[in-house]
C-alpha cells in the first residue's frame, strides 16, 4: 500500500482535494463529491497525510491550469487504478487533445479506436480520477454543447472559456 499525500486547493467555483504517490496525481476530488465516498477512496488508495508543502509543484500546476496557463510539463499521473485497457486508451485520447480544442464524445470513442463505444467514453470522462491533469473538460458533445463535468458544469464552462482565451492571443 502507497502513501497518499493530499492537499486542498481553490478554484473559481469551490474546493477541491488532490492526491498523490510517489508516482504521481492519483486522484482530484472535487467538494461537489460524497467527502465521506472520497475518505473511503483515499484510505483504500493507501495510508493518507495532508501535506500541501509535499505537493507544491502539482498545486502550482494546477493554479496555472485553473487559470488557463499552466506550467509544462503537467504533473505525472499514477493511473494503476484504472485496469481497463479501454479507459486507457480514452484518456491517452483525451491527453491528446491540446488546450483551447474540444472533441465530442463520439470523435473521442473513435480515437480510442472503439467508435461505437460512445456512451462508454462518456463513463471513462465522468469517472476519470485525475480531471483538470487529463482535461475531460475538453470533451463536449456532438451537438456543441458541455455536457456535465465531475466538478460540476459551471466549473467545465469557466475551463473551456479561460482555454480558449488564452489560445486566442
Amino acid at each position: 500500500m502507497d502513501e497518499i499525500v493530499t492537499a486542498e486547493f481553490t478554484h473559481p467555483y469551490g474546493t477541491a482535494r488532490v492526491a498523490a504517490t510517489a508516482h504521481g496525481v492519483i486522484r482530484i476530488a472535487f467538494d461537489c463529491e460524497d467527502r465521506a465516498d472520497v475518505a473511503t477512496e483515499f484510505a483504500r488508495l493507501g495510508a493518507v497525510r495532508d501535506d500541501p508543502a509535499a505537493l507544491d509543484d502539482t498545486l502550482r500546476w494546477l493554479a496555472g491550469a485553473l487559470e488557463g496557463t499552466p506550467d509544462n510539463p503537467a504533473p505525472a499521473c499514477d493511473l494503476r487504478g484504472v485496469s481497463s485497457p479501454f479507459a486507457r486508451d480514452v484518456l491517452a485520447a483525451i491527453e491528446a487533445v491540446p488546450p483551447g480544442r474540444t472533441i465530442s464524445y463520439a470523435d473521442l470513442a473513435a480515437a480510442a479506436g472503439h467508435p461505437r463505444a460512445i456512451r462508454a467514453a462518456a463513463h471513462v470522462c465522468a469517472t476519470n480520477p485525475v480531471p483538470l491533469v487529463i482535461g475531460c473538460h475538453r470533451v463536449v458533445r456532438s451537438d456543441g454543447t458541455i455536457g456535465d463535468y465531475r466538478g460540476g458544469t459551471a466549473l467545465k464552462s469557466y475551463l473551456l472559456r479561460r482555454e480558449e482565451l488564452v489560445t486566442a492571443r
